[in-house]
């Protein structure tokens, strides 16, 4: 596989990402409509209806964002390397040391909004809050997988490029 279609594979895999990233906007959103419409008013529900929905809709948001800003990556780096292979690696490998390097901080990250959440969960006594951080933990738990997915494809790519540099 060339340098060329390791940038394809990584892009393919990046767009998987912010397609997932939307069916768990979705999810969120059918969530929010099924406490809306078919459970019991309470407190919790309450939290669980409005925490699903701004949950969903924002990374919805997040997720077409993404697909946007990676397929403008991709035809940057595509430009790139039509002029120059040599800057492309280069470039690339820059970019791409910076992305790996930030893999872990992204997952700390959610795991720390999910175990805010929890805490919420058990501690705090309103059942508001408490239905707004379900929410929270159901999009922080299915970004750490969807990301977790992700992270060999950035790997893999990642290692093509330096192998690149060491030539």
């Amino acid at each position: 596989m060339n340098i060329l279609q390791s940038l394809e594979a990584y892009a393919s895999a990046q767009k998987w990402v912010a397609i997932n990233f939307m069916i768990l906007g979705s999810i969120l959103l059918i969530l929010a409509g099924i406490f809306a419409f078919f459970v019991a008013k309470s407190p919790m529900a309450s939290g669980m209806k409005w925490g699903s929905l701004a949950a969903g809709i924002l990374i919805i948001a997040g997720g077409l964002s993404y697909l946007n800003f990676n397929e403008k990556t991709k035809q940057e780096s595509t430009a790139i390397y039509q002029k120059d292979v040599a800057e492309f690696v280069q470039y690339e490998h820059e970019r791409m040391e910076k992305v790996d390097k930030g893999f872990i901080w992204y997952q700390i990250t959610f795991a720390a909004f999910v175990l805010a959440a929890l805490i919420v969960i058990i501690f705090v006594k309103s059942p508001v809050l408490k239905g707004v951080a379900f929410s929270v933990a159901i999009l922080f738990i299915g970004q750490l997988l969807i990301e977790g997915f992700s992270h060999k494809s950035i790997a893999e790519y990642t290692n093509v490029l330096r192998q690149e540099i060491k030539k």
